[in-house]
């Protein structure tokens, strides 16, 4: 195996880290790209020209939608609970045991690299889908999700068929508008609770503003 292939790998791990312990969104959004883009890439050998292609739009897309939701004025979620120390030691434990147990017993038809990301991957999930408190954080949480299990199917079968990355691709996408539709949903909610301001009217008929209470 390639040194390229297991710098991908880590790569693909550190957006994971970086996308769920950060606060700021575009911060996420950034590590939810380097997860995304590099996924594809962590395979032996490569997927061909036009599935990778499509991975690539897919991930493209993907981010735009993310950036969307992003732009989104919603309420600002806590980040890690943790702390992203404790999630990056979390995902490289992970790393480590997918790397040591890859085939999970059977002979393995891919490397070793998308185990160890896929594994990473999936131990930065748990907080976000069990623990969330925002949609749009468990949203994240879910892609990454996917990430993991097509990054463990590519260790154990090898490289994916182009009909499977395309599948792939539009499953990306679709789950990236969704996290997208719930950020800006949940930025309406938001706004509609804060309540109109009063506008008392003075003898002369006119309106004026004043802080509500």
């Amino acid at each position: 195996m390639s040194l390229l292939l297991a710098a991908t790998a880590i790569g693909v791990a550190i957006g994971g880290v970086v996308a769920v312990s950060a606060r700021e969104p575009r911060v996420v959004l950034l590590g939810m790209t380097i997860a995304l883009v590099g996924a594809p890439f962590v395979a032996d050998p490569l997927p061909g020209p036009l599935p990778l292609a499509a991975r690539l739009v897919a991930a493209s897309l993907a981010s735009y939608l993310l950036w969307i939701g992003s732009r989104a004025e919603a309420p600002v979620g806590r980040g890690s609970t943790v702390g992203w120390p404790v999630e990056a030691l979390a995902a490289a434990a992970g790393f480590v045991v997918g790397w040591g147990t890859i085939g999970l017993g059977a002979p393995a038809l891919g490397p070793a690299a998308s185990a160890a990301a896929g594994f990473a991957l999936a131990t930065l999930t748990v907080l976000p889908i069990v623990f969330a408190r925002d949609l749009v954080r468990l949203g994240h949480g879910l892609i990454l999700l996917l990430l993991a299990s097509s990054l463990i199917r590519v260790s154990l079968g090898g490289t994916p068929v182009a009909l499977e990355e395309l599948v792939m691709s539009g499953v990306v996408v679709g789950m990236s508008a969704v996290v997208a539709f719930l950020a800006v949903q949940a930025a309406e909610l938001s706004g509609s609770t804060d309540g109109p301001r009063r506008r008392p009217i003075s003898a002369a008929g006119a309106g004026v503003d004043l802080p509500a209470g």
